[in-house]
């Protein structure tokens, strides 16, 4: 059986409880009222997509995070929308089972992230690059992120799967299905295939973070 593997935000653990250590790590780095900086939100921005209710918590789209203090005086989580409200959310249940539909979307977009990085290096290899959706200046590829665009990545993925008979047919590997999973398909033929139709038919283009994250999510949610 291969090895149990959880990657968030290009890390890698072996185990849940080195995962668990780590988040620790992040949550004991900050004060009680601290924003959470830069590299420890685009963790947590990674790890907080598998909660159950992430859609719900979410709302119009992440903005940020802040270390508060909970009830029982331990440090929590608190998510601040960029509508600027905020709630609290459990970094906790983030490692509980994932449904399958999820853990489908999850291979899926780990199979193709190589093509996704790859349009953002090569986006960059001769300097700024203008945001698609917004016309201002991107400096450089930390300032970015690669957008689906007609279709959008749920619409694509969609297809693919619905073509490639529903969902009952992208069986995640036994070893990766318990708790938090970062789940890898069984059919590794059926990932070749996918990688090949999201080559072939996505859309792929760079938009500042702030546009990806807040103006086409509110976009998506309005339509």
């Amino acid at each position: 059986m291969a090895r149990l593997e959880y990657r968030i935000n290009g890390e890698y653990f072996r185990t849940q409880k080195a995962l668990r250590e780590r988040i620790r790590e992040i949550m004991n780095s900050y004060r009680y009222d601290e924003v959470v900086g830069e590299a420890d939100e685009e963790f947590l921005r990674d790890l907080i997509i598998l909660h159950p209710d992430y859609e719900e918590k979410a709302g119009l789209g992440v903005g940020g995070f802040v270390v508060v203090r909970t009830e029982w005086n331990n440090r929590g989580l608190m998510l601040v929308r960029i509508d600027g409200s905020d709630i609290d959310i459990s970094w906790q249940d983030c490692l509980k089972a994932t449904p399958h539909g999820r853990q489908v979307d999850g291979c899926l977009r780990r199979a193709v992230k190589p093509q996704v990085l790859a349009v953002l290096t090569e986006a960059f290899a001769h300097g700024p690059v203008v945001c698609a959706v917004t016309g201002d200046s991107i400096a450089s590829p930390r300032e970015a992120d690669v957008d689906h665009y007609q279709p959008v990545f749920k619409e694509l993925a969609a297809s693919f799967i619905q073509e490639h008979g529903g969902l009952e047919a992208f069986v995640i590997a036994p070893d990766k299905a318990a708790g938090f999973s970062v789940a890898e398909l069984e059919n590794a033929a059926l990932v070749t295939d996918w990688q090949e139709y999201h080559r072939k038919h996505a859309n792929l283009r760079i938009v500042t973070k702030h546009a990806n994250r807040s103006i086409l999510r509110r976009k998506a949610r309005d339509e």
